[in-house]
């Protein structure tokens, strides 16, 4: 009879454990479940977020995993197989697919990659999406000192903001600093404003503004998003082609002609500022594209490395595009309700 309270007494105590893990996810209304797929024939899951740091498991193309965290600058993912309550590892982005905002997982990885002076003590709550490089400063000023930089397509925890949510202080790899905020994803209004301000701050610099139009700057958005959307159709159809001639399938070669930047003027800018910023996001993807493009026209027998490279620089140039045309529908929502 002993051994059997014990065995009772074991699931019981098993029993709650299970009731004060489901109650803590309760109370801290984290219901969100964030799926990733396989992309690539098999992969390494590591115990951290690091290509040296020790495998744990292998992963095989369309397993579908749960993903429960990032690491430092959102290049790694930390991920469960679906229903369970253990953590399988780490695995590195570019191997799974995934429709999420990296920025929207919780930091759980606060040391690995660390290069820089000032480590994090615990996960601050916000985070940015970078959609283009960007300076990292001193002060939220274009001319403060220079004291980094931070790269496109990387997740940024954010500190604090100005008072206007046009610069944000983030930690990059332990390298703190400002940045202005639209070489971002946007944030939610509710979500920026959320961002505690930074104590200190210096005084916002003042502009005369020009008032256009409505009309003027909606006209100068539909253009770009009809060029963009134009090129983004493009990119979607090579990074398919790309995968299919990858499977080892004959494709037909017809390169269309070659991709022209996006052309603007000092008036386009003048009615839509934002040209000035979106248009080099656009003509980075241009960019990629010519560079499958320029794959394709060799029209022959290719190498993989050929291949996955011309694959890579469709799916780059997709990316860019679809943030622009992000950025645009965000900028046009602003200007319909201002």
């Amino acid at each position: 009879m002993r051994g059997n309270k014990v065995r009772i007494g074991v699931t019981l105590l098993l029993l709650l454990a299970l009731i004060t893990i489901s109650g803590a996810a309760l109370a801290q209304g984290d219901d969100t479940v964030f799926e990733a797929v396989v992309d690539v024939d098999s992969a390494h899951v590591r115990v951290l977020p690091s290509p040296d740091a020790e495998r744990v498991s292998s992963l095989f193309e369309n397993q579908i995993l749960e993903v429960v965290g990032r690491n430092l600058d959102g290049l790694w993912f930390e991920v469960r197989r679906p229903g369970r309550l253990t953590n399988l590892g780490w695995v590195f982005h570019e191997v799974l697919d995934w429709d999420f905002h990296p920025e929207d997982l919780p930091l759980t990885d606060l040391a690995t990659g660390l290069v820089g002076p000032v480590p994090l003590g615990a996960d601050p709550g916000f985070a940015l999406y970078m959609l283009s490089g960007a300076t990292l400063r001193s002060g939220p000023l274009l001319d403060a000192a220079r004291v980094g930089s931070v790269p496109r397509a990387v997740t940024v925890p954010v500190l604090e903001r100005n008072q206007d949510g046009t610069w944000l202080r983030v930690n990059y790899l332990g390298y703190v600093g400002w940045i202005v905020a639209f070489t971002g994803r946007d944030l939610p209004e509710e979500k920026l404003l959320d961002i505690p301000i930074a104590a200190n701050l210096p005084p916002m610099e003042t502009f005369e503004v020009e008032i256009i139009p409505p009309e003027l700057q909606l006209a100068q958005l539909e253009r770009m998003r009809t060029y963009t959307r134009t090129w983004h159709a493009l990119a979607a159809n090579l990074e398919t082609f790309w995968t299919l001639v990858a499977r080892g399938e004959v494709m037909p070669c017809n390169p269309p002609p070659e991709v022209t930047e996006y052309q603007y003027a000092a008036s386009d800018v003048r009615e839509l500022p934002e040209i000035a910023r979106y248009a080099p996001q656009a003509n980075d993807g241009v960019m990629y594209l010519n560079a499958s493009l320029d794959t394709l026209r060799i029209c022959g027998v290719l190498s993989t490395s050929d291949i996955q490279g011309a694959r890579a620089d469709a799916i780059n140039a997709r990316l860019l595009f679809e943030a622009t045309l992000e950025r645009l529908d965000n900028l046009e929502e602003l200007i319909i309700h201002q």
